[in-house]
């Protein structure tokens, strides 16, 4: 009989011991997602925050009017991508 009561004895110690560990665990589970979410959601409302409005004074845009090169006759025989080649 001292036998049975020490065995169930230690069975209901060994499960409230798993209980107990699997609620620590879930509840640093939960505080670690909630911690994330926390963090996330306030980095996110950082970002949107009010910003004044700049006016910028009206300057026109300059701009360079680009012409390409117009090849000449004098071109053709200094090509860059020929070797120059020696005569002796």
């Amino acid at each position: 009989m001292i036998e049975f009561i020490t065995d169930m004895t230690m069975l209901w110690l060994s499960v409230v011991m798993t209980v107990l560990l699997v609620a620590a665990f879930a509840r640093a589970s939960v505080a670690g997602v909630w911690f994330t979410f926390h963090m996330t959601s306030k980095k996110q409302l950082s970002q949107t925050e009010h910003q004044p409005l700049v006016i910028a004074a009206l300057i026109r845009p300059s701009s360079n009017p680009y012409r390409p090169k117009i090849p000449s006759v004098f071109d053709k025989g200094q090509s860059d991508d020929e070797p120059h080649s020696l005569v002796v």
